[in-house]
């Protein structure tokens, strides 16, 4: 039976697009399970919940397909994960006719939904033909990237939302080589998943008892935890260290893999090793390591019970939040501090063996901080830093320089991601955790912290202060927002920000750099993205780079700064702390406007 939706208020309470959309949910039979909660929601004027539910198709962001979980075409449902999962398989079958033999890897972290997707989208893989590998528990996404490589499949797939709220969930697709879809793979997979008309599906139980498809489990767990603790460079161990995975998977990856490699002195959060899509236990249920009230536990914990740092993952386990006990203070180092001391600590180490050349080097995001390049000009490295964000960009070189002499050292994003190691194409909770603990107990052993050397950093490189500035802009109308506050600074570039003066202006989609004082236009090398540098007093490490989230309704102003260090260091530090507060002010107002 037809549903005729012209009897309703719709064509008038809804958008075209959500509309349209509506339509397609109510005719098309791959949507038959939701048709009835669908109808119901019309009959009883649900228009402001079907017009965000509709008003889009859910797109493929810097990470996969992410939000709210649900029914519509902008939710997380059976639908569109399964959309994205019968688009994977038909486009890894066109780019490789062994693909099916080879298989696809599935994961999933705590969330409420991840079980109930992750076998279905494992039905659907099976249902094309493919060898499916699914585990038989949570486990972090990096131990997924490591298993596709480690079993030679020919992609993966986790249903994660990362670090989102509870009622989120997500889909991240990878490739053969361990990393998310890069170009041409993720516009493959994307025209594939708007042809389909079909999504194949075959009983999961079934599927396992037919051995069609095969559950994963400790046997994989011990080829990746060996694999990682092999990345260790130093042989101190003397600190002690509180860990909680936030109901999330780092107690399969960062806690056993810091045990496994001689930390003995560890301490969990209790309450929060219990796996719960909910997160409980965390203020409004956010279990995101980069914001200080998900990790409060944790450091309450480090400093009741003297502890030298706190270590915390987000649900996936592949960001890392550490925090640092200064006396009776604690220290919360930022994404990019933290991929600074695990850089230096893995560069010195190297330099101490007498194995650091020039051939090794360094892969960071446009948005993380340029001290790394610092970094790697001190100790005579080559840092690649032009990268769109996304961690899979830093993985997609990697997989490039395979095969010629250059050697990998860290791989870092300001969002609490870092690899260190080949093993894994995406950052890696564990990977980070280990040479930051080992930092912090060579650093105990001469009385000093991981906040203590991160000083002595700034005084040797100059001082690089970093903040990202969030505008939320929700609803149906929140993307159009955003795309005017880009077109905004294309067409009509501020010439100051607050009290200072835009001197540089780098386009990444027309890949072009201008000088706003002689306008100069140099090329930018890079892939095209939709980002603007504004870069400000003449000093390209003084900047503000925008762009609007992947995968959520937001606008990204990422404020870095940069002076050099003087001898009242903390006076300095709080100097610099009062300008971002004053940009990130003007930066809010720029986005309201």
């Amino acid at each position: 039976m037809t549903f005729d939706l012209n009897t309703t208020e719709a064509a008038e309470k809804l958008s075209p697009a959500a509309l349209e959309n509506v339509k397609h949910w109510l005719d098309e039979p791959k949507f038959g399970e939701y048709r009835d909660e669908l109808v119901e929601m019309i009959e009883s004027g649900q228009w402001k919940d079907l017009e965000d539910a509709f008003f889009k198709v859910i797109e493929f962001g810097t990470a996969g397909r992410r939000g709210t979980t649900g029914i519509g075409s902008n939710r997380i449902n059976r639908v569109t994960v399964g959309e994205s999962a019968q688009a994977l398989c038909e486009y890894a079958l066109k780019a490789d006719a062994g693909a099916s033999d080879k298989g696809i890897v599935i994961a999933c972290d705590t969330r409420l939904s991840s079980p109930e997707l992750s076998t279905y989208v494992a039905g659907v893989c099976a249902a094309n033909g493919f060898k499916t590998y699914i585990y038989d528990s949570f486990r972090s996404t990096p131990q997924l990237s490591f298993t596709v490589r480690h079993l030679g499949a020919a992609a993966g797939i986790v249903i994660s939302a990362s670090h989102n709220p509870p009622a989120d969930n997500g889909f991240k697709a990878f490739w053969s080589d361990g990393g998310q879809l890069v170009a041409p793979h993720d516009k493959g997979v994307l025209a594939a998943a708007e042809e389909s008309t079909e999504i194949k599906y075959t009983d999961y139980q079934a599927a396992v008892d037919e051995g069609k498809i095969t559950l994963l489990g400790s046997e994989l767990d011990e080829a990746y935890i060996s694999t990682v603790v092999k990345e260790a460079e130093g042989t101190a161990r003397d600190v002690k260290i509180i860990y909680s995975p936030l109901h999330g998977a780092g107690q399969t990856n960062t806690l056993p893999v810091l045990k496994a490699a001689g930390f003995t002195d560890i301490a969990v959060v209790d309450e929060q090793m219990v796996p719960d899509g909910h997160f409980p236990t965390i203020e409004n249920g956010k279990p995101n390591p980069e914001e200080k009230a998900a990790n409060d536990l944790a450091v309450a914990k480090m400093l009741a019970e003297d502890a030298d740092i706190a270590i915390t993952n987000d649900p996936d386990a592949d960001r890392i939040g550490v925090m640092v006990r200064q006396g009776d203070e604690v220290a919360y180092l930022s994404g990019n501090q933290a991929a600074v001391l695990a850089a230096d600590y893995v560069l010195k180490q190297l330099q101490q063996k007498g194995t650091l050349t020039p051939k090794h080097y360094l892969v960071k995001t446009i948005v993380t901080t340029d001290m790394l390049q610092a970094l790697a000009d001190h100790y005579g490295v080559t840092c690649y830093g032009n990268l769109l964000v996304g961690f899979k960009y830093v993985g997609e070189i990697i997989t490039k320089k395979e095969g010629t002499d250059e050697v990998f050292v860290t791989g870092s994003e300001e969002s609490f991601g870092l690899l260190k190691g080949t093993y894994a194409r995406d950052k890696d909770g564990a990977a980070g955790a280990l040479p930051l603990a080992e930092y912090a107990a060579e650093l105990k052993a001469e009385g000093k912290t991981l906040y203590d050397k991160l000083r002595e950093l700034y005084m040797q490189h100059g001082i690089y202060r970093e903040e990202l500035v969030n505008a939320v802009a929700p609803g149906a109308d929140g993307f159009e927002r955003m795309a005017t506050v880009m077109k905004r600074l294309r067409e009509a570039t501020p010439t100051h920000i607050g009290t200072h003066q835009v001197t540089a202006v780098s386009d990444y989609q027309t890949l072009e750099r201008v000088d706003t004082k002689t306008g100069e236009k140099t090329r930018i090398d890079c892939i095209p993205g939709n980002v603007v540098v504004l870069e400000l007093d003449g000093d390209h490490r003084c900047r503000v780079t925008v762009r609007p989230s992947g995968t959520e309704p937001k606008m990204k102003f990422y404020v870095q700064w940069y002076a050099d260090a003087q001898d009242d260091l903390d006076e300095q530090l709080e100097h610099l702390n009062h300008q971002l507060d004053g940009l990130a002010r003007e930066l809010e107002g720029l986005a309201l406007e």
